[in-house]
């Protein structure tokens, strides 16, 4: 695994074996620690880390990191049997090979320098940068965030990427799954690919090849990418530019892209984008009126739908009981959902979406 450096500290996800049983994630402090963690699982179960090492880890415990301090030098683009765009409604595999085979092929001219890996049921492109980006406040994050969205939305236009999961690349929270570790749902291993295999595999021939563990990396292009992010000057939310992001919904409820990228999905998102999570869908449940004027049957309601919303979204540490009690602290007290000069501050702001301006549906 060392096509990129490898820092730490970062975190692990830690599955159980057994139904029922939580996932959570584990700060592992240096390569023997990440060593065993791998060992121990790798070829039996799922094994997954952050994208990215830190610089600090958060006060008074310390054992998670500061997902405001990362060491951004590369960022991972998952191409998911999925139309992200509609929804996420299922494709057919050769749907989303063609997007890669297209990107690859794009890539492969421009001399850019990445990784291809197929994944079990779709891709992991990862893309060197030029530089390290080591931001130290949500509002640096959110910089990076946005001017990494800008630069992948060309791409998006240039070869309607739809199947490329929008809340993964350049999420600092986010974990991926280890390069040339075992998907366990899948029952096959990540594999590097060449150029041939991108262009001519069928998903048949990728299964056959992947049912073995695969070693090393396989080098694209030689020239590290540019992200042009205004380091180490303070820009404040009114300077970001507005970017394409795709809307997320459930049922008739339209929630903000930056909030849907950070909270909604399969996986372990840190506590904070969860409340904000609650806190929106509570503020939209009682039209964003004050909490005082909702009756009390219709707070216990809104209790129950936002619990529930949460328990579908595939959380790995999702417990009923705790999730409930919170998000009742949450309706009762009346949290409004957070502003777009908060979401950037601290770090989940994409970039001013159509809500922003109120060019885009009602919300």
């Amino acid at each position: 695994m060392s096509f990129v450096p490898i820092d730490f500290p970062r975190e692990v996800l830690v599955l159980s074996s057994i139904e029922g049983i939580m996932g959570y994630r584990l700060l592992v402090k240096n390569e023997k620690e990440l060593e065993s963690y791998w060992r121990g699982r790798n070829g039996s179960g799922n094994v997954f880390f952050t994208t990215y090492g830190y610089r600090g880890t958060q006060a008074p415990k310390h054992h998670r990191v500061n997902y405001d301090t990362p060491m951004i030098h590369h960022f991972v683009m998952d191409f998911d049997c999925k139309d992200f765009r509609n929804k996420g409604v299922e494709v057919p595999f050769e749907i989303p090979q063609q997007q890669v085979k297209d990107l690859h092929q794009y890539f492969i001219e421009e001399d850019i320098k990445h990784y291809v890996w197929f994944s079990g049921g779709g891709f992991h492109v990862w893309i060197m940068l030029d530089r390290t980006h080591t931001p130290s406040s949500g509002s640096a994050v959110s910089r990076i965030k946005h001017a990494g969205r800008k630069m992948v939305n060309e791409w998006h236009k240039m070869f309607n990427l739809r199947c490329n999961d929008p809340g993964v690349y350049f999420d600092t929270a986010r974990m991926i799954r280890i390069p040339n570790s075992y998907n366990a749902k899948r029952g096959c291993w990540m594999m590097p690919l060449t150029t041939t295999q991108i262009m001519e595999n069928t998903y048949e021939d990728f299964m056959e090849q992947s049912q073995d563990p695969h070693r090393g990396f396989i080098q694209h292009g030689n020239t590290s990418i540019k992200l042009n992010v205004k380091d180490n000057v303070e820009v404040s939310f009114g300077e970001i530019e507005t970017v394409d992001v795709a809307t997320t919904s459930l049922s008739d409820i339209h929630i903000l892209p930056c909030i849907a990228h950070s909270a909604m999905g399969e996986g372990n998102p840190p506590h904070r984008a969860r409340v904000f999570f609650a806190s929106y869908l509570a503020d939209r449940l009682r039209n964003f009126r004050p909490h005082y004027t909702v009756s009390d049957k219709s707070k216990r309601e809104h209790i129950q739908q936002i619990s529930q919303i949460c328990g579908q979204q595939g959380w790995v540490d999702y417990d009923p009981i705790r999730t409930e009690g919170q998000v009742a602290s949450i309706v009762t007290a009346g949290y409004s959902h957070p502003t777009c000069s908060t979401l950037y501050m601290e770090g989940f702001c994409l970039g001013k979406c159509k809500y922003y301006d109120g060019t885009g549906d009602e919300i």
